[in-house]
């Protein structure tokens, strides 16, 4: 169920911050003061940046509880209760916190008319963009790295792009518009320009991104993340084909305007050659302009998804993880060979059960372990604190020594500098009150795949 609903928020909270750069993008960058009825449109695309902001505001404090959840477990109440904790304590938090006030900046500038206010707005929705990008995938690296700003740049250029086109079909275009048909292609043409350079933006940082996110081409079939990405790639390019409808074969049509460029004018002849010299009105341009909206909101919400999914990078360590229990037969005893035997089964030895490594890697990312414990092999960033190396750990230590030093980490102090406060015990947080049972499986199921084959299985 968590994972479903962490999804939704996320496709709901990245639809919010499309509309918001889009919608602030077309009142700044696009609407000119010589349009028809410019006025009317102003006064809904700021009607609209309120209702995204206020979107944005919800789904903030649900991902915020969801966090918080997935640090405690648990019901919702303890949820709740730990929110103080993930906001002291936790990257996420710092992050959060962040965002929390460039909304309430953008809050206060939304029902301002003045352009000076819209371009302080837009600004502000750029660095609500940054800490979408400093809290996703790309954070793995550390905060001040060319994976974040790239990243950044993609959520940036994507909002502009399919926020844009969203805002254009729901708030300029939409009914009750007072756009005079002529206003309505100007605008058009104006937008397409700038849709071309977020595209551009986008398809360069995306290359990027499925670079570092995917280990190579067969994870494109063999991962979830692969496969989501896939698909996410395909409605890209029938939205751009659609774009490139609007930009190349109507707008010159609606507009008088020839057709510039090696590309204008091999859409043209395609055109003539298969559909002849129809005429076009705006309200085809509106027609295509919606489907590019529709399509652009399934974008986000896959989009959503490769959120809320492992990376591909990451599904070598943890696919060859088997459950070292499923091959040891249970022990049947009755109660008066139990207390014959003193208590226990002759043999018997306390045996951890399986976790799920996928989900233990999201622990260990939203405890931020990787803070003082080094994982070679993985892309976190280098460790700010003092803490064990973990590299290896899984082929050097039982599974029950692994849950005892999360759990009790007094039980077997490490020495080393920083591994010990003065009162000589250790320095390592405690999670008892935070870390669920299951939690702690995951957990310990991903720090043993960390060191190849295992020798210690109990």
């Amino acid at each position: 169920m968590t994972p479903a609903v962490a999804m939704l928020v996320r496709w709901i909270a990245l639809g919010a911050l499309a509309g918001l750069v889009g919608g602030l993008a077309i009142e700044v960058l696009v609407l000119r003061a010589d349009d028809v009825a410019p006025s009317p449109v102003r006064r809904r695309l700021r009607g609209w940046t309120v209702v995204c902001l206020c979107m944005l505001a919800l789904t903030s404090v649900a991902d915020l509880v969801l966090r918080a959840r997935t640090l405690a477990g648990g019901d919702l109440a303890q949820s709740v209760r730990a929110v103080p904790l993930v906001l002291s304590r936790t990257h996420f938090g710092t992050i959060w916190s962040a965002r929390s006030l460039a909304l309430v900046a953008s809050l206060s500038t939304a029902t301002i008319g003045t352009r000076r206010a819209r371009v302080v707005a837009l600004a502000l929705a750029g660095a609500i963009a940054l800490t979408t990008a400093l809290s996703g995938h790309a954070a793995d690296w550390g905060d001040v790295t060319p994976s974040v700003l790239l990243d950044w740049i993609h959520v940036l250029a994507a909002s502009l792009w399919i926020g844009g086109v969203v805002a254009l079909a729901l708030v300029a275009f939409g009914p009750g518009s007072a756009l005079a048909p002529s206003s309505v292609t100007h605008i058009c043409a104006r937008f397409s320009r700038l849709a071309g350079w977020s595209l551009a933006a986008v398809v360069l940082t995306g290359v990027y991104n499925a670079w570092v996110q995917l280990p190579d081409v067969a994870a494109l079939r063999d991962t979830p993340y692969g496969r989501v990405l896939l698909a996410k790639l395909a409605l890209v390019v029938v939205l751009v084909l659609l774009g490139g409808t609007n930009r190349y074969a109507l707008l010159p049509r609606l507009t008088g305007l020839p057709a510039r460029g090696l590309v204008a004018r091999g859409v043209r002849r395609c055109r003539l050659a298969l559909f002849g010299p129809a005429r076009v009105s705006p309200s085809r341009l509106v027609t295509v302009v919606a489907c590019e909206a529709a399509l652009g909101a399934a974008v986000l919400g896959l989009t959503a998804v490769l959120g809320e999914t492992t990376p591909a990078r990451h599904a070598g360590h943890v696919a060859h993880v088997a459950d070292v229990n499923g091959g040891r037969d249970p022990i049947r005893a009755t109660m008066e060979q139990l207390h014959e035997a003193g208590g226990v089964p002759r043999g018997w030895v306390f045996r951890l059960p399986s976790g799920n490594p996928r989900r233990g890697r999201d622990v260990f990312v939203r405890l931020e372990c990787f803070r003082c414990h080094r994982l070679r092999g993985e892309s976190y960033p280098p460790p700010s604190g003092a803490g064990p190396e973990l590299t290896g750990i899984g082929g050097h230590h039982p599974r029950s020594y692994i849950a005892e030093s999360i759990l009790d980490p007094n039980a077997v102090i490490i020495e080393g500098p920083g591994y010990t406060g003065p009162d000589g015990r250790s320095t390592m947080p405690d999670y008892r009150d935070v870390l669920s049972v299951a939690d702690l499986l995951d957990l310990v199921a991903y720090l043993e795949t960390q060191g190849g084959v295992h020798r210690h299985r109990p």
